[in-house]
């Protein structure tokens, strides 16, 4: 894939604590914060879009599809993660997306110590392995069933709750 031309950078997030929380960052949109830190860098502001549904990494598709992606008309993305991240990422945003979409995975600087490093590394292999799950139940590129999935993840039910002022 050329370098040359894409329609978006997905900039995911990474909130969560030592205990696997979510950081307060995170839980007060850390979707507005990253904004912030990429202007600050020199992107112009009318270049950051924010999504802030999101709740994990499936959302993070999803939710960009159906907000940026879909009504633009853009098929070449690159996703920006941690390194640990990749292999997940892009499973889900193969998967989320299909086919129609040419998909790029870059890592980000790795910042994290040797031992955390390798403590995240394990975690995320075996939620990898969970989210395989997702290659069961739903086929590549079905919104419709992938709108479902989330909507029956406790992630998005306890934050539509919140958010909605009834917990």
């Amino acid at each position: 894939m050329s370098d040359k031309k894409f329609d978006a950078i997905i900039v995911l997030g990474a909130g969560i604590t030592r205990k696997g929380n979510l950081t307060r960052v995170a839980k007060s949109s850390e979707a507005s914060v990253m904004r912030r830190y990429a202007i600050r860098k020199g992107v112009k502001a009318a270049d950051v879009l924010v999504e802030s549904k999101a709740r994990d990494t499936i959302g993070n598709a999803f939710f960009t599809c159906k907000k940026f992606l879909l009504p633009n008309s853009w098929r070449r993305i690159i996703v920006v993660t941690s390194i640990f991240h990749l292999p997940r990422a892009r499973f889900i945003f193969g998967k989320v997306l299909g086919k129609s979409y040419a998909i790029k995975l870059v890592a980000s600087k790795r910042v994290l110590s040797k031992k955390l490093f390798e403590k995240m590394l394990k975690i995320e292999q075996g939620l990898f392995m969970l989210t395989k799950i997702l290659s069961i139940l739903v086929a590549d590129g079905d919104m419709k069933a992938i709108g479902n999935f989330i909507r029956k993840n406790p992630l998005y039910t306890l934050y539509n709750r919140v958010s909605a002022g009834k917990a």
